[in-house]
């Protein structure tokens, strides 16, 4: 018996943990929007900003839009911007021209870990309000 006790004391023993620190609530910094509305004119660009704080490693953050009553689609035509500290801040910024079809569509960003859907953050959404050009 005391040599097996040797034996297991003499050999190295070695762990690895994959630690994910879910980011703080995402927030819709660009327009700010005034009672979770943000003001579009039809026909011209649009660009929103979402920033997304605090998590390890790094998150994926999205943005999407829906109509009441659809599926929320994701957007496309973004750019990404990392800020890696010891967690990593993430911004999110696309661009949507608005047409008609979008008067009173909602958006909303999110910042999520593949695999991890406990750790899935969600903005608050705002709603597109549309001018006339």
């Amino acid at each position: 018996m005391q040599d097996i006790y040797y034996s297991l004391m003499s050999q190295q023993l070695t762990s690895t943990y994959n630690v994910s620190v879910k980011p703080a609530k995402p927030v819709i910094t660009r327009p700010h929007p005034v009672n979770s509305i943000i003001t579009a004119t039809t026909g011209t660009p649009l660009t929103v900003t979402c920033l997304s704080v605090g998590g390890y490693p790094q998150q994926t953050v999205s943005w999407y839009k829906y109509q009441i009553g659809e599926n929320p689609t994701k957007l496309s035509n973004c750019n990404l911007m990392v800020v890696n500290q010891t967690v990593y801040n993430v911004t999110e910024t696309c661009t949507l021209t608005p047409t008609q079809d979008d008067k009173g569509a909602r958006l909303y960003c999110q910042s999520s870990y593949t695999g991890e859907p406990t750790l899935l953050e969600k903005s608050d959404e705002v709603q597109l309000q549309l001018l006339c050009k």
